[in-house]
């Protein structure tokens, strides 16, 4: 049996072309990738190489070797992952979430329900929350929009509109509500690990201006003390209950500033998750 080794060798070196290359992708020396080329041609039965002066290339054989040897590890990386997958499902409940406002109540309410399993959560965009359910990071996730998915069981998790808050000399305090469209060219702090918000606030403020901070802690301490306009959820700040004394709390007045909560589970885990979805709050 050929040694998986041998095999991530020979695909380093048909994608990158040349010994050195390929070596010090691999952090070998050129001496030992040669030693198990030269291995490998030998469990094989089999020249796998054009040798001339100064290079060596694939020759027919070679490229189908190398074509088979990447087709295995990849099927190597997918078992590895599912495997992995497979038992942190029996060890873990795994959740993803679009934003943040859903993840503590329904955290609390999975370790009460659940208490021998360890609780695993993420928040992040739309793309990656898609693409860990599909890949099965997650057994659990929290959208902004209603699954179309027939796969799916899902059930209303909750609902946020978002604010901004101001301090009162600001030129928006005068306003009670605002769009997205009043904050061009405002500059605000922005606070990043918010899931699918980021980018609903970057794309729908026309030029946007933004002072980033991706750390919690230390956006709660500018906040306070800024005079910058900031972002604001009032279920959020059930949570959080951070300290807006003194700052005017605005809503937003366009439609894509409040939605709608969904947790979803596969069909075939709803049996699993029945104690959950029979607790779970329409409102949070």
């Amino acid at each position: 049996m050929i040694e998986i080794y041998l095999l991530e060798h020979l695909d380093a070196f048909a994608r990158l072309g040349t010994l050195s290359a390929a070596s010090e992708e691999l952090h070998i020396s050129q001496p030992a990738l040669t030693r198990s080329m030269q291995k490998l041609e030998q469990e094989l039965g089999v020249t796998l190489f054009v040798r001339e002066k100064n290079r060596m290339h694939l020759n027919d054989n070679g490229k189908l070797a190398a074509d088979y040897a990447a087709r295995l590890l990849a099927e190597n990386r997918d078992m590895v992952r599912i495997i992995q997958a497979y038992d942190r499902s029996h060890r873990t409940i795994s959740l993803g979430s679009c934003a943040p406002s859903p993840v503590y109540p329904i955290t609390t309410l999975l370790q009460q329900l659940y208490p021998d399993m360890t609780i695993s959560t993420e928040i992040a965009d739309d793309e990656h929350i898609d693409s860990g359910f599909a890949s099965g990071n997650y057994q659990l996730i929290v959208l902004h929009e209603k699954p179309s998915d027939d796969a799916l069981y899902y059930q209303v998790c909750g609902h946020e509109s978002l604010c901004i808050t101001v301090p009162p000399a600001h030129p928006l305090s005068t306003l009670t509500s605002v769009s997205f469209a009043d904050l061009a060219d405002v500059p605000m702090l922005l606070f990043t690990k918010i899931g699918f918000w980021y980018n609903v606030c970057m794309q729908k403020i026309p030029s946007p201006r933004m002072l980033e901070q991706s750390d919690r802690e230390t956006f709660i301490e500018i906040a306070s003390a800024s005079a910058l306009p900031t972002f604001f959820s009032l279920s959020y700040n059930r949570q959080e209950k951070l300290d807006t004394s003194g700052r005017k709390i605005i809503p937003l007045s366009d439609p894509e500033a409040s939605v709608t909560y969904y947790l979803a589970c596969r069909k075939e885990d709803r049996r699993k998750f029945s104690f959950l979805f029979s607790r779970l709050p329409s409102e949070f």
